[in-house]
């Protein structure tokens, strides 16, 4: 069987998934349009189709390709998007169910994205700007190693991975040892790694961690959380 290759940098969107006033944190996703380039371009026009269905008033879509003159169909289920409900049912339901055949799968494995103040406009809890991916690298595994953001509206590079962000912080304070205990207690108890919170925030010890980093951590912990259990459960 045919196998998706990976995303491009310029197949995958941005969205902006909280703001506080230090930052915001940032989701990488893909549109309808890219999986129909991806299984016109693997299977060719002819050998794909998509159906939908209401199942319990849940909206299902599904992807039917032709392996071996057989139809072999994977379905999943779609939410509403904030404009266009039912057409944004579908749009997700469609997504989803390319999801379920392997196009950009390797999404999953991206990490927590997030952009400081300096690198964005925020006001009044808002921010406006836009922000695209330039850059994207994978390993064997398919699993995302390299990243860089923009943000298209003041063209500056807001996100990399890899590089620390605790310059972005640079009058910002430290932590203290109580709050370096308690993060630490809640880290343990929800079973997420230190490292791996020192990992997304660029820094090598939890002690490095500075208040502004602290507040972007605890507003976004269930979103940070999520991120962890999706990337190990993949």
């Amino acid at each position: 069987m045919n196998k998706f290759r990976l995303l491009k940098a310029d197949e995958i969107e941005c969205r902006i998934a909280s703001v506080k006033a230090q930052g915001l944190s940032l989701l990488l996703y893909k549109t309808a349009r890219t999986d129909a380039n991806l299984l016109d371009e693997t299977f060719g026009e002819a050998n794909w189709q998509n159906d939908f269905k209401v199942i319990d008033g849940v909206l299902y879509g599904g992807i039917g390709i032709k392996i071996e003159n057989d139809w072999i169909w994977k379905w999943d289920a779609g939410t509403e998007s904030n404009t266009e409900a039912e057409k944004g049912r579908a749009s997700d339901a469609f997504k989803r169910a390319g999801f379920k055949w392997g196009i950009g799968r390797e999404l999953y494995t991206a990490p927590f994205v997030y952009v400081p103040n300096t690198k964005c406009k925020i006001e009044n809890g808002k921010c406006y700007d836009k922000f695209e991916v330039k850059e994207i690298g994978y390993n064997e595994a398919g699993e995302i190693t390299s990243l860089v953001i923009v943000n298209t509206s003041s063209r500056v590079e807001a996100y990399k991975m890899g590089v620390k962000v605790t310059e972005s912080f640079s009058g910002d304070a430290k932590i203290n040892a109580t709050k370096v205990k308690a993060l630490t207690k809640t880290c343990e108890e929800d079973k997420i790694p230190t490292d791996y919170v020192c990992e997304l925030y660029g820094v090598s010890k939890m002690s490095d961690l500075t208040e502004a980093m602290l507040s972007n951590i605890v507003g976004n912990w269930d979103k940070l959380k999520a991120k962890y259990n999706e990337r190990n459960n993949s």
